[in-house]
């Protein structure tokens, strides 16, 4: 229910709830005090608006331009009121995008959460888009949208009460009649704003997933000259955007012009009804011309501004249904997403989630293993292979026959429904790189600078980083044949878009540099020497051996038997559990 969502919002973004320990909400009461302050200085403005219109019968400009001055005088206190309030409202939307940003993104980057979201959780497609985009409209309209509330409600009491002291209760029972009957009516003409927004995301998030995947694929689009391809199928999902747009614009067509209708045309009729209703209550000709006519001038003034101020709030409170609907649909959005990281970031405890991991102090241990990718599809089924230190394994077979697959179950990225797997851990029971370290065909480029690259997941400050640490930096870039980098890049703290800057050789150089510098165990090589020579390729697996690093190689065919002791083969042509372990002689 949307109750239960906002109440599980609010505990986020109001952790100790209303307490005035808590700055923010301070923030809150300072700004109803503001909309309370701005809704008596308004009704106390416009008793004066309508001295000022009484001094017109008094025909001495003196009197007159004294009033106006005065007048504008006061309409600077309302201009205050309306900066500071858009000046609160911007610190507290800030603070509780923070406030949630943050909870969302501890869940997110809790151990393997977000690895989880894109590969065994179909429950939200657009994670990103929610976390950033969204987030900052929900913490945008749920600022704008409280104070939207108060103020009408408060402005609309307090006007009520002022009207009932002025013209008594027909007053009140004329506006507050006409307000009710308009609001019945537009209830049937307000479309479903909340599912016409959640549409919009969806459609929306569809259209951008196809320009980011051209982004992506630029090169192979381009070089098999699909742009028409391409072209027709954005063209197809902006097509259905505009379609869903334009169907909302058609649903709110009638229910703008009825509330327009009602709300900012028709309440001039009713106060001009209800200036004549006051006027009634003057008996004779000599009441009315009292003081020159000024004191029913002024009270008629006042009413009009009264019942247009009521009917202004009425207008603003009534055009928070779209706004209502739409908040309502990113609320329902960001929840869902809060929802599915925390049910995720629950099972992360490396032990519960997958119970079949297990620390040891040195082997690695495939026993009885079924590995079963995503879409529950078994590619290996009762793998027993024991991997010891300094007897390299190389893992072969073609493409999607699950030689990827031994790592992610490795690292406990994908659950092991059947078997168990020992390998070295830290006292947590976690693979780290300093036990078990990937070196993929194309290694992740890190967003820092050229010694980040390199020391990646650990990052080392540059006031931390000592003469020493430099040379050991430079010394595995000599090792791995590209000590020019250095130069070329403009030294150790330059930042670059490493991916585009480096050529797919330098980047498996700097991926094998990174493997040296954390000098694990056992590493897992994905084909990270495909853009290398052959000679610089032994070089590389020379020096891992000399280090004391197991390597795990993973290739389609057989290669460099001299670096490994026993070849793993897999696929559906070796048996039926689709592998087959053989020793190399060396």
């Amino acid at each position: 229910p949307t109750s239960k969502r906002m109440r599980d919002l609010m505990d986020k973004l109001m952790p100790k709830g209303a307490s005035l320990e808590d700055v923010e909400f301070q923030r809150v009461l300072g700004l109803v005090g503001l909309v309370v302050g701005k809704t008596l200085l308004a009704d106390a403005i416009a008793r004066y608006d309508g001295y000022i219109l009484s001094t017109v019968m008094q025909n001495e400009w003196s009197v007159f331009i004294k009033a106006v001055a005065s007048g504008a005088f006061f309409r600077t206190f309302l201009a205050f009121f309306d900066a500071q309030m858009m000046r609160q409202k911007w610190y507290l939307n800030l603070e509780w995008r923070r406030r949630l940003t943050k909870y969302l993104m501890d869940l997110y980057f809790n151990a393997n959460t977000f690895y989880d979201v894109k590969n065994h959780d179909s429950r939200i497609s657009d994670p990103d888009e929610r976390i950033t985009e969204q987030v900052e409209q929900l913490s945008i309209a749920l600022t704008d949208l409280w104070t939207a509330l108060l103020k009408p409600a408060f402005d609309i009491g307090f006007n009520t009460l002022m009207l009932y002291r002025t013209l008594g209760v027909s007053g009140v029972t004329y506006t507050s009649g006409y307000m009710v009957a308009g609001f019945m009516a537009m209830r049937y003409l307000i479309p479903n704003f909340r599912q016409l927004q959640k549409n919009e995301y969806a459609l929306e998030g569809r259209f951008r997933f196809i320009h980011n995947r051209i982004i992506e694929h630029t090169e192979s689009i381009a070089f098999f000259g699909g742009d028409e391809v391409e072209h027709e199928v954005a063209d197809g999902r902006w097509n259905k955007v505009a379609e869903h747009i334009r169907n909302a614009q058609v649903e709110t067509l009638r229910f703008n012009i009825f509330n327009n209708f009602t709300i900012k045309q028709t309440p001039d009729i009713v106060a001009f009804a209800l200036r004549m209703l006051y006027a009634q209550g003057y008996l004779n000709d000599q009441a009315v011309l009292t003081d020159g006519g000024g004191k029913v001038t002024s009270g008629g003034e006042y009413i009009q501004q009264t019942v247009m101020r009521s009917f202004r709030s009425f207008g603003e409170a009534f055009d928070l249904q779209e706004t209502i609907g739409q908040f309502v649909g990113t609320l329902e959005n960001v929840t869902d997403l809060m929802y599915t990281l925390e049910d995720i970031s629950s099972q992360h405890d490396n032990t519960a989630r997958n119970p079949s991991l297990i620390a040891s102090d040195g082997d690695i241990v495939f026993e009885d293993v079924d590995i079963v990718a995503p879409g529950n599809i078994c590619v290996v089924s009762n793998l027993n292979v024991s991997i010891h230190p300094g007897k390299p394994l190389v893992v072969t077979g073609p493409n999607a026959s699950g030689k990827s697959s031994l790592f992610r179950t490795l690292g406990g990225l994908w659950p092991i429904p059947h078997g168990k797997i020992k390998r070295p851990a830290n006292e947590k029971g976690i693979v780290t790189p300093k036990e078990v370290f990937l070196v993929p065909q194309k290694p992740y480029s890190v967003t820092g600078s050229l010694a980040d690259q390199i020391t990646y997941p650990e990052k080392i400050e540059k006031a931390d980083r000592t003469a020493e640490k430099d040379q050991e930096l430079l010394d595995l870039m000599t090792l791995v044949g590209i000590p020019y980098l250095v130069e070329r890049e403009g030294g150790w703290d330059s930042v670059a878009k490493w991916e585009d800057v480096l050529s797919l050789g330098e980047q498996q150089r700097i991926g094998c540099a990174r493997l040296f510098y954390h000098n694990p165990k056992f590493a897992i090589l994905d084909e990270c020497t495909s853009a290398v020579s052959v000679d610089v390729e032994e070089k590389l697996y020379r020096a891992a051996k000399e280090r004391g690093i197991t390597s795990i190689t993973i290739s389609q065919r057989l290669a460099l038997e001299e670096f490994h002791n026993q070849e793993l083969k897999m696929g559906d042509a070796n048996g039926e559990d689709g592998w087959a372990i053989r020793d190399i002689d060396n």
